[in-house]
């Protein structure tokens, strides 16, 4: 019995699994680095514009590493290369210094409901209350601790004899005021109260006879830096480049992974590459999971400062792992498939195929969005006092990944040779609509992992249905670069979200800008759907069961030029570009080829 299962084991496919295992584990806190990168001091509308271009850059090179391991077979090479860079930009990263030195605010502090400040005097009354008629001179701000754009400030005092009154003695956050309390400066402020307001003075003229004597501070958060500023600083560009060889390793040691899973899998078992890829989802899920509980544990007492050196040594061991078993893929290459520009436009030259990259486009839309922006909202939503930060945002991406990613990443095989990839397509828009929408609803932020069960509808179907649609596509010999051109479409529209996502949140907040998002995805399958019902009705009339959406039809790249065209018009409602004339002797040469890579 145990020999029986062993033989059915793929040896080929098992370090590939592994790989998966280790890689997705070590980089899984890749949805933090927004986070930690506004802990390091970069603004919200920054962060969005850095994760545009760096994204985009990682195209550039995602382009490049794909053609050339084409041209030249040299995929262990280029694998190999990403796959240490991107381990040692990934653990460095969590190392950097802080642009902006923080200043750390207290856990736990009031804020009174109005603030009345004496301009001509370092004085400020705490009012719970209606303002007392001879405080009716001072400046008042009612409310100004909701004004979420301004930065927080922190007055304590103490009382010099040491007594517990209830008057000092305590914390008090509330927006900056311009105050000017400093007890270098002064040796003590007077303090009384006064009906609904307790008075703190460097003058003892606002209290009369009875008053207190304490010491005070005052301290707000650092200023946000503005672009001109951050562009200014060397930690900004450390952090930059650091995430362009992040994303670059990423990319393309994604795309070399999976180009070789389809070449051990094979044209008839290319269905079944998310069950290859749901190791690394589970990678991701345990990383997740464990790491937000350990970054809790060793965060406690650090000022709301989160220590992210768990996260160092998760990484280190997963990464550094995964660095040996990768050296232990085979790779098979075809030899003596050749690339050729013309098959590869021959391949894309159907409208079928430009919807299918414009819904690329959207998914990456609404993953960049939610990848660089959703940790930020929901730390946002669940506010300062919230205790367990980090051990949420783990259960939320352990809710994600074990109960959403994995189980469709496995049934993706079966939901795809089924339905088709054009149906799948849907299931995955409508099921992103829904998520985002429920994310714009949250107030209490333990709804937020429930909500992550849709991930696995959204991107645990889409990706591999995306992936295998790719692949299907592929004329001989360039696998890689159309898996490079489909995933830098994909990257493309992550960049896009990323920046679109920044600005929006900066201008009408987190919560709000998933709505927006919403409307988008519920628009856009409503037009996915009118596009494919207008392909199957009018570009094959008389015969719709013959049109096949892209990733369910097999195309012969090898016919002649005459019978390619037919095939594109068939497919296409305009007429196709004049495609270049092949001598048969080339032909018949293509044709041997292609039987030589088949044996």
């Amino acid at each position: 019995m145990q020999d029986t299962m062993l033989s059915r084991v793929n040896k080929d496919l098992l370090p590939l699994k592994i790989h998966y295992f280790f890689k997705y584990g070590g980089i899984a806190f890749f949805t933090f680095l927004p986070v930690v990168a506004r802990q390091k001091g970069i603004p919200a509308v920054a962060v969005g514009l850095i994760w545009m271009v760096t994204p985009m850059s990682s195209c550039a090179i995602n382009l490049f590493t794909s053609a050339m391991a084409d041209k030249f077979k040299v995929y262990r090479a280029m694998f190999l290369g990403g796959m240490v860079t991107l381990t040692f930009s990934f653990i460095s990263f969590f190392l950097l210094p802080n642009v902006v030195t923080q200043t750390p605010m207290p856990l736990h502090s009031t804020s009174p409901p109005l603030h009345c400040t004496d301009p001509n005097a370092s004085s400020l009354a705490l009012c719970s209350a209606a303002v007392p008629y001879n405080l009716s001179s001072w400046n008042c701000n009612e409310k100004a601790d909701n004004k979420k754009d301004d930065r927080q400030c922190v007055l304590q005092c103490y009382d010099q004899q040491n007594s517990d009154d209830s008057v000092l003695n305590q914390t008090v956050v509330f927006k900056d005021l311009n105050l000017n309390f400093n007890s270098d400066a002064i040796d003590q402020y007077h303090v009384c109260e006064e009906e609904s307001c307790t008075l703190i003075s460097s003058s003892s003229s606002p209290c009369g006879a009875y008053h207190m004597f304490a010491n005070c501070s005052y301290y707000c958060q650092a200023e946000p830096l503005t672009l001109l500023q951050l562009t200014q600083r060397g930690e900004f560009w450390l952090i930059f480049v650091l995430l362009i060889t992040i994303y670059g390793g990423n990319s393309t040691t994604t795309t070399m992974a999976d180009t070789i899973c389809f070449q051990l899998l094979g044209k008839e078992r290319r269905h079944l590459y998310g069950r290859q890829r749901l190791f690394g989802s589970i990678g991701w899920g345990i990383v997740g999971l464990s790491g937000g509980a350990l970054i809790d544990y060793f965060s406690h007492g650090n000022n709301q400062q989160a220590n992210y050196m768990p996260v160092v040594v998760l990484a280190s061991i997963f990464l550094g792992c995964n660095l040996v078993v990768s050296s232990r893929i085979p790779f098979k290459v075809h030899d003596r498939e050749k690339l050729k520009a013309s098959h590869v436009g021959r391949a894309l030259c159907n409208f079928p195929f430009l919807v299918y990259i414009v819904t690329v486009v959207v998914c990456g839309l609404n993953m960049g969005i939610v990848w660089t922006f959703i940790f930020i909202v929901v730390e946002d939503v669940a506010g300062s006092a919230f205790a367990h930060i980090k051990l949420l945002q783990g259960i939320f991406m352990g809710v994600g990944c074990f109960l959403g990613e994995v189980p469709s990443l496995f049934l993706s095989a079966l939901v795809i040779k089924k339905l088709g990839s054009e149906i799948t397509f849907g299931i995955s828009l409508t099921a992103m609509a829904i998520r985002v929408f429920l994310y714009s609803t949250v107030s209490n932020p333990w709804f937020f992992p429930p909500i992550e069960l849709l991930h696995g509808a959204s991107f645990g179907l889409f990706y591999p249905n995306m992936i295998a649609t790719a692949s299907q596509m592929s004329p001989p010999g360039a696998m890689a670069t159309v898996q490079g051109i489909v995933k830098t479409t994909f990257i493309t529209g992550v960049s896009l979200g990323s920046l679109v996502g920044g600005l929006m949140v900066s201008a009408v907040g987190g919560s709000n800008t998933f709505f927006y998002v919403g409307i988008l995805d519920a628009t856009y399958v409503v037009l996915f759907g009118i596009a494919h019902y207008l392909l199957r009705v009018h570009c094959t009339p008389g015969a719709p069961a013959d049109y096949h959406p892209p990733g369910t039809a097999e195309t012969d790249l090898d016919m002649i030029p005459e019978e390619q065209r037919s095939v594109c018009d068939l497919q296409v409602c305009t007429p196709c570009p004049d495609l270049p004339e092949l001598e048969h002797s080339d032909h018949s040469e293509h044709h041997e080829e292609t039987k030589h890579a088949m044996i």
